[in-house]
Order: C-alpha cells, then sequence, then structure tokens
C-alpha cells in the first residue's frame, strides 16, 4: 500500500469518527499509569536481558534485569502521551506535545561514558555517521501519528521521511542510532540521535544532582513536531555492555528494611513540560506531569550478599621524624572491576578511619587558621562555588571515578565550624571535603566527622551515608605546612584502622589496616621504639626580677622541652627559704569559682573570669604545638584556699582559645604546702593535661609569672639556695602515673645586698600572776614580746637565758606531744603549757596556738608554739639548764618577717613549768638575750630586765 494511500485512509476514518472512543485527561501529559503495571503505560523505564520484536514490558517481568552491581544488557525509558483512541488498533491521537522532558535515574545506578568510545562533538553535529562504530551505545525509536488536525484533507499527501516505517497501530516508527559525544564543557556527558529528513539534532543533557542523593539525569529539549506528525510514543534503548561491558550499571542495594523509607525504592522518574509550559520541580508536581516507575510488581535488585567488596586503607604519615608536623595522606581505595558478566564492587554507605594513636591534632596548626561555616560551605546546595575562606582550607581531596577521566575530581578540604566541645560528639572537629570539576560539571561536597579521644588524642574520622556513587579510590592529602597534625611519637609501626560498610549489605562491615614506621628523631640522635624510650630533659628555671633582700619582686617560672620528648605530667618542687608571697588583703578564688571556670567556654571566661580580679597573682603563658611555629595561649593565676591538704593552692585558668577552636578553660591546681619549720613552700601540681579536648598538647614552654605589685618577698638570707624538686614526664603511660618518669631540678636562689640590712629587734620579758606569785617555791606566768622593724634582716636564732631566781619545775611536766601527734595535729589538751601569736606583714591575721612540750632527743621535751592560721608554723625551742638557769634556744626560725611575737607561759601550781627559787622582788632580775639575723648580724649577751608584776 502506498504511502499516499495510507494519508487518504488515515484521513478518511478521521472523517468518519469525528467522535472520538476514549478521551484522556488533556491536564495530564502521558497517557494513565495501569495498575498492574501494563505495556500500555504511559511512562515505563528498566532494565532488561532481552529487547526485541516484543520489547521488554511490565507485562514481560521475566526478561527484566535485577542483579545488584550487575550490567544490564539493555536499558530502557519509554514514554506515550495521552492520546485519544479514534479507533482501537486504527487510528490514535496525541492530545499533547512535549517541548523539553527530564528522566531521573534510580540512585546508585551509573552510566559509565568511559566504557566506551566517545564521538567528537564536531563529527556528530557534520555527519553522524562518521563517529565511531564503538560509540553508538542505543537506539531511539519513535512513533509517530498523522496530524489529525490537517486543514485541508484534500490537498496532496505529504512527502513521508525515509527512515519512517508502517507501524501496527497503524501510526509511523523511526530507529535511529544513539551516540555517547565528547561532553561539552560543564556535563559529565552527552548523548544525542538525530530524527527526520532534517536530521535535526536531539541531545540528551546530563547531569548528576551533586546536591542531593548524586543519582544521575537527562535532560532532552524535543524538536517541534511537523505539522503533518506527531510523536505518540518514545522508547530509549541502552545498550547497557557498550564499549568494555560496564556502559551501565545497576545500584550495588537491595531493598532493605534497615534503610530509611525514601531508600527502599528504585525509581526512575519521569517529568515533561508541555510547549510553552515550565518543567516542574522535582519531585514536585510527578502526579500532574506523569509518573515514576519502579522495578515489576514483587521484584527487587537481588544478589547482594554475593556483591564484592574489598576496600583498602593506605595512609602514608606525610613526615619521617617523631613528634613533628605531619601532613598525612590518606587513601581509600576500591577495585573497579571491569566484567560484563559479574558484579560491581558495591558502592561505600559508611566509612570510619581511624589514625595510629599519637598522630593527633596539633596546636601549632591553629595560627592563622579559619574554620568554614556549613552555609559558605553549601553542602547540599547548587552554589557555583564554595564560600569557604582559604584560610580554613587543610589540605587537597583528590577521588577517582569510573565514569569520568582519570584526575577530573579534586578540590580543598575545609576545616568545619565547630559546633561542640564535646571532642567524643564528632562535632567539634569536622572537615568539609569538596572534590569539583568544572569541565564535568561536578562539585561533590561531604562531610567528615571526627572524634577524638579526650584521654589519648586519638583521632577517628566517620563519613556516614555517603552517596551511591562508584568511585576506585578517594585520597585526602593534609597539608603538611598547614601543621594541623602532628606525627606519632616513635619510631615503632603506627597502625592506622579502617572500618567499612556496603550499601550492598549494610550489617556487614570489612576493615582494613595500613602500617607506616617513622625513621628519626627532631635534632637527631637515636629514635625511641618506645614511649618509655623518649628523651624526657626540660629546662627549669625560677627566679626574681630583683634579687634585692627584703624586696618584694616579681618570680618567674619556665618550664620548657622541644620536640621528641615525654609529656609535661607534674611539677613538684620547693622555693628558697625565705621566698613568699604577701597574703594581706589577697582573697581566695572560691571552689565554686573554679568549678565555673572549669566548665566554663573560653570566650565566656576570657570575657568574664570566674575568678575575681583581687585574687589574681600572675599570669601564666602555655606555647604548645609541635614545629617551629607552636601556639601561644594566655592564662591567670589565683590564690585560692586549702586543696589536697595544703593550706593555699594556686589556680592556673587558661582560655583554650586556639584559632576558630574554643575548646573550654583549662584548669589546673597547684597545692601550695607551707613548711610548718621552714616556712618553705613546696608546689605540687595536679596532673597536667597531654591532652586537652581531644588535642595532643605537646607543651613546649609553661611560664608562671607571679608578678602582683608587693607580693612576692625575697629572702633575708644571702646564702646560695635553690628552687629544688622534680618534674613528671610521661613515660611509659602519660594516662598510667605509675608509668610516669622523673626529672630532679635545681635552680639556683641568692638573694643580695644582705648586708645593708639592719638587725635590731627588741624582746620584752615580764613574770606576772599578782603578787602571791613572786615568792618561793610559787610559779609566776611569763610573758615575752619580739618586735622588729620594718626592713631589718629577719630572725634566724634566738636564745634567752632566765635568771638563776626561776628554773623549771619537772614535776609539773604531766603531759607530752609526740612528734607524730604535732605533726598530724592532735597534740593531748594535757600537752598545753601555754599561748602563743606572731603577727607577719605577709599574713592578714596574726597566726595563733598554743604551747606544746614535745618528745625530743635532748634532756628535756622541746618547747614548741604551734601557730595556725591561714598557714600553720611551728616554732621550736630546746630547753636546757646552763649555769644554774634555764635556757631556751629557737635554732633555724623561718626566714620569714615577723613584726611582733607573743609568748604566754601559764602559771600556778599545777600548770607553771616555771617555779621560783627565791622570792623575786628582793632585787631586779635580768634575762640575756643572744640573737642572730638571717644576714649573719648578732646581738650578744644583751641583758634585759625581767619585770615582776606584784614587786
Amino acid at each position: 500500500m502506498s504511502r499516499r494511500l495510507i494519508a487518504f485512509v488515515v484521513m478518511s476514518l478521521w472523517l468518519v469518527f469525528a467522535v472520538p472512543v476514549a478521551m484522556a485527561d488533556t491536564g495530564e501529559l502521558l497517557a494513565p499509569q495501569n495498575e498492574p503495571p501494563t505495556a500500555e503505560d504511559g511512562w515505563q523505564a528498566g532494565n532488561c536481558t532481552e529487547e526485541n520484536a516484543t520489547k521488554c514490558s511490565p507485562e514481560t517481568p521475566e526478561r527484566f534485569f535485577g542483579l545488584a552491581a550487575g550490567h544490564p544488557k539493555f536499558g530502557f525509558t519509554q514514554y506515550t502521551l495521552v492520546h485519544n483512541v479514534i479507533l482501537a488498533g486504527v487510528l490514535e491521537e496525541p492530545l499533547a506535545e512535549i517541548e523539553k522532558l527530564r528522566v531521573d535515574i534510580e540512585p546508585g545506578f551509573s552510566v559509565n561514558p568511559q566504557a566506551t568510545e566517545l564521538c567528537p562533538l564536531k563529527t556528530f553535529e557534520e555527519d553522524e555517521t562518521k563517529c565511531p562504530p564503538e560509540s553508538v551505545v542505543g537506539q531511539e525509536e519513535v512513533t509517530v501519528a498523522l496530524n489529525l488536525e490537517i486543514p485541508n484533507p484534500f490537498a496532496p499527501p505529504p512527502t513521508l521521511p525515509k527512515n519512517f516505517v508502517i507501524a501496527p497501530n497503524p501510526a509511523l516508527e523511526t530507529l535511529v542510532p544513539l551516540y555517547s559525544i565528547v561532553p561539552k564543557e560543564g556535563e559529565p556527558a552527552r548523548l544525542g540521535f538525530k530524527v527526520g529528513e532534517a536530521k535535526e539534532e536531539v541531545i540528551l543533557e546530563t547531569e548528576v544532582e551533586w546536591e542531593g542523593n548524586y543519582h544521575e539525569s537527562f535532560t532532552i529539549k524535543t524538536p517541534k513536531a511537523s505539522p503533518i506528525f506527531k510523536t505518540l510514543t518514545s522508547r530509549l534503548v541502552s545498550l547497557g555492555r557498550s564499549g568494555n561491558g560496564t556502559y551501565l550499571t545497576l545500584s550495588t542495594t537491595c531493598f532493605s528494611t534497615e534503610l530509611p523509607p525514601h531508600e527502599q525504592e528504585y525509581t526512575t522518574f519521569f517529568r515533561a513540560e508541555e510547549r510553552g509550559e515550565e518543567l516542574p520541580d522535582f519531585p514536585d508536581g510527578l502526579t500532574k506531569v506523569g509518573a515514576t516507575t519502579t522495578l515489576p510488581s514483587g521484584r527487587v535488585h537481588t544478589g547482594c550478599a554475593k556483591v564484592p567488596f574489598d576496600p583498602k586503607l593506605e595512609v602514608s604519615p606525610g613526615a619521617t621524624q617523631v613528634d613533628s608536623p605531619a601532613g598525612p595522606t590518606v587513601n581509600t581505595e576500591l577495585p573497579f572491576l571491569e566484567e560484563p558478566e559479574g558484579q560491581a564492587e558495591s558502592q561505600l554507605r559508611n566509612a570510619e578511619v581511624s589514625l595510629p594513636q599519637g598522630m593527633g591534632l596539633n596546636p601549632s596548626g591553629a595560627n592563622g587558621l579559619q574554620s568554614c561555616t556549613d552555609a559558605q560551605f553549601g553542602e547540599g546546595t547548587r552554589n557555583e562555588a564554595s564560600g569557604c575562606p582559604p584560610e580554613s582550607i587543610i589540605g587537597t581531596a583528590e577521588v577517582e571515578t569510573p565514569p569520568l577521566p582519570p584526575g577530573s575530581l579534586t578540590g580543598p578540604v575545609y576545616l568545619g565550624k565547630q559546633l561542640s566541645r564535646d571532642p567524643t560528639s564528632g562535632e567539634e572537629y569536622r572537615f568539609f571535603v569538596e572534590a569539583k570539576s568544572k569541565r564535568y560539571g561536578i562539585d561533590a561536597r561531604l562531610t567528615g566527622f571526627t572524634t577524638a579521644d579526650p584521654k589519648t588524642g586519638q583521632l577517628t574520622t566517620f563519613f556516614e551515608e555517603n552517596p551511591q556513587v562508584p568511585f576506585e579510590s578517594v585520597k585526602l592529602r593534609f597539608d603538611g605546612a598547614k601543621n594541623v597534625l602532628t606525627s606519632p611519637p616513635t619510631c615503632s609501626p603506627a597502625t592506622s584502622t579502617g572500618t567499612f560498610e556496603p550499601w550492598s549489605t549494610p550489617a556487614s562491615t570489612e576493615e582494613s589496616s595500613s602500617s607506616f614506621t617513622l625513621t628519626s628523631a627532631p635534632g637527631g640522635g637515636a629514635c625511641p621504639t618506645t614511649l618509655a624510650g623518649r628523651p624526657f630533659l626540660p629546662s627549669y628555671t625560677a627566679k626574681s626580677d630583683s634579687t634585692k633582700a627584703n624586696a618584694y619582686s616579681p618570680f618567674r617560672v619556665h618550664i620548657g622541652s622541644t620536640d621528641g620528648q615525654q609529656e609535661l605530667k607534674k611539677v613538684d618542687v620547693t622555693l628558697p627559704k625565705g621566698l613568699a608571697g604577701n597574703l594581706t588583703g589577697v582573697p581566695y578564688c572560691q571552689e565554686s569559682a573554679i568549678a565555673a571556670a572549669a566548665a566554663s567556654s573560653g570566650a565566656v571566661e576570657q570575657a568574664s573570669p570566674s575568678c575575681p580580679s583581687a585574687s589574681q597573682i600572675g599570669t601564666t603563658s602555655t606555647v604548645s604545638g609541635t614545629g617551629s611555629n607552636p601556639l601561644t595561649i594566655a592564662g591567670k593565676a589565683y590564690l585560692a584556699g586549702p586543696y589536697n591538704g595544703a593550706p593555699l593552692s594556686l589556680v592556673t585558668v587558661t582560655p583554650a582559645l586556639a584559632g576558630p577552636f574554643d575548646l573550654g578553660t583549662v584548669v589546673v591546681r597547684v597545692a601550695l604546702f607551707v613548711d610548718p619549720v621552714t616556712a618553705q613552700v613546696h608546689a605540687v601540681s595536679d596532673p597536667i593535661p597531654d591532652v586537652f579536648g581531644g588535642v595532643k598538647l605537646d607543651i613546649r614552654k609553661i611560664d608562671v609569672n607571679v608578678d602582683k605589685a608587693k607580693f612576692m618577698h625575697n629572702p633575708t638570707n644571702c646564702a646560695a639556695q635553690a628552687t629544688t624538686g622534680f618534674l613528671n614526664g610521661g613515660g611509659g603511660a602519660p594516662t598510667v602515673p605509675a608509668a610516669w618518669s622523673s626529672y630532679p631540678v635545681n635552680s639556683p636562689y641568692q638573694a643580695t645586698t644582705c648586708n645593708k640590712l639592719g638587725f635590731k629587734p627588741k624582746l620584752h620579758t615580764r613574770l606576772f600572776g599578782g603578787k602571791g606569785t613572786t615568792t618561793r617555791g610559787k610559779h609566776p606566768k611569763l610573758r615575752a614580746i619580739l618586735e622588729t622593724r620594718e626592713g631589718d634582716a629577719n630572725v634566724l636564732r634566738s636564745a634567752l637565758s632566765l635568771p638563776h631566781a626561776l628554773f623549771l619545775d619537772q614535776g609539773n611536766i604531766r603531759t607530752v606531744c609526740t612528734r607524730p601527734q604535732l605533726a598530724s595535729g592532735t597534740c593531748p589538751k594535757a600537752a598545753v603549757y601555754g599561748h602563743a601569736q606572731a603577727k607577719s606583714p605577709l599574713l592578714g591575721n596574726p597566726l595563733k596556738g598554743p604551747v606544746y612540750l614535745v618528745s625530743s632527743n635532748h634532756e628535756l621535751p622541746d618547747l614548741v608554739a604551734d601557730l595556725r592560721g591561714q598557714v600553720n608554723i611551728q616554732v621550736h625551742g630546746v630547753i636546757s639548764s646552763a649555769h644554774g638557769g634555764l635556757k631556751t634556744v629557737f635554732n633555724e626560725l623561718p626566714d620569714t618577717p615577723v613584726s611582733k611575737f607573743i609568748l604566754r607561759m601559764e602559771g600556778g601550781s599545777k600548770k607553771g613549768l616555771l617555779v621560783n627559787s627565791r622570792n623575786l622582788c628582793n632585787g631586779p632580775l635580768s634575762s640575756v638575750m643572744n640573737m642572730k639575723g638571717q644576714n649573719g648580724k648578732k646581738i650578744g649577751n644583751k641583758h634585759l630586765p625581767l619585770r615582776v608584776s606584784g614587786c
């Protein structure tokens, strides 16, 4: 039958059957979707094992290809426009015309343009028949119907295109090859075919939805319909095993109840716009414009358990020296198999990588570092470029994916803005990975969440719910020049571990590990292979700005270390005799304020210190991090009250603000013990953190400057002294005190110009108790008052000999306090024989306490004044009998200024230790005083009148 006759018959039938048999809703573009699906559905898509005269459709489920990660032989998408059935099987009239359509392929389904040869764009445009045969990846089948709105039915019938054939319906069908073309700038792939006598180009513009689930899509702008023919059905068939056989690959996921609902469907979406309308947003308006298609009812992807998954982790340190800045490269690889009959490697769902313990965050990296906000990074958006500041770049990313040529996807790695102060949350340390290609129009953006062990600083990074896209390797290179990380501390094997979860079987994981060994130590020398083998040779100085005796001067402590040394864990030192703080008028920072500081953010603590300013006695400076540019953080030192058994404490409060990070506030308490005999200050610190907020501190310097005006007071003894003690290093286990090492320190200290100090103390003695205590055999009370001049040297030794008229009544020695009881403060009340008090310009209130007789190695018990207040000082006197008189000698008195000391000894027949050998009123009495100053000056055999009340 000739084409003219066909046209004539068709037009005649149109005139006869003017009333349609069936009319679809003209508000729709596509023919209806049936339930269950049929071959007549307006929208169909699937992957098939066969494609022949009986086309693969929902009515041939046995042909559908559902092997997870497999390569189907054929893939198709088909749409049929809404139409009137004029005469079933004879004449059908399309009621719509599509101007542009878009097909969004199911997540995880991938098209690999690199599997085939590509046709150059110019060749395709000029003559597609000259494209390489290997660039043919499918065919387009278009079924058209005659335009029944031809104005003049008696006009000569048109000339039909040569490539049209009679279709069974009876419409006209054309088959043309589909070519894979070299894509233009900004698109990942390009496909095209030509139709009609005029060889009009139809281009499939492809896109990857990298702001969402990374599914692939293609958009077609259809040619304008001819005045004679209208498109009825379009069927695009891809040859799934084109080229090397891996042109099409199904997603690697089977339906699983473990997945969120939106990930449990394998759906291909269709959108279209009628000529003159706009393409609706995805997925809104789907019911308006057409449909979705899933695998046939009851069919799911199969074979997920057999999908290969063999991830490999490789970590190189980016450094050769231990405990030094490092720029590691972390590479995760998944092999891509070019086996058409097999299954590709599963796509990666979740990844967890732990760096070796000791390879931690480096404080040095905070210098000049900035962070990038989520809004600036724009994950989940289609912004053209990231707004992250350049100062937030900490490395680079390289992603190799089979659908793109090697080296296509690269980009920066940014430091993400801190969202938490919990190092275990994954929200404190985040980084943003951008792998982009302007050439192929992809800008992949992922967020890595890093947890840091609060005790060891070990880092573990998570990438969760990764997009279902194939990749051969993801390589993250951290910039060693940015000092963001530090290398492990030993030259023993350092192992990184990775745990990877596939999309194919989410309940399972595969593990991989990677080890490296560093080879050298900073500064040379043998490289330690164990933590205990690391050197610990810190520097230590403790000195006053001015060494002038009896003067106020700032006192500064410096501790230093170098890369490769053990962690500084504890300070335990004793200051020289006579070096003390002036506590007058300095309030304590209260326990509640200290607790508030420890719980505070660094920014809040810096803006509004928890401790009152009046309690601040100095400043601190901590230098942390490896490399030549460590981080310096300033803090404050406050006076606080009793702690760990010590009467006083020092609190250092350091807001941990480092570049873009606020890690909180570091609070370290130093117990200040005061030796009760020498008054020397013994400072014992809390364990010094070597990890804080998950950051490996690598402390290189600590400076404590006690520089409050008129606080630190120098000795009046110019003998050579030293600050002595030891520092603890991390040893074999920084978290286990028993494993710490110890390093002795000795910082010389010697006051000067002591000989310029005067020494003229005054001593007043008096017996009292009334006239009844002046006769022989009575027991008077004794009061001795020592007064000193401001600016004089302190008393080192004092001896007082009473006149022969008084002697010791040993019969009244009832109870003696033992030395252990004295040390523990548990002397019995019966051992009290008097009271004393001392007033010092360095204390706000006098020290007061009982006077005991204490057991000793001497012939008689010692006389001890146990003075208590802010501190506890014990003044020890040795009692003896000399030349028939009673003598008490106080040796090695503390080098502490005392403006007045008052000693009162009890009297009476039961408590009095002194007894009269004669009537005290019979002639004057005098005592003999001998004293020696801390500067060596003496007062010898000075007779002092002993006044007697009642005479």
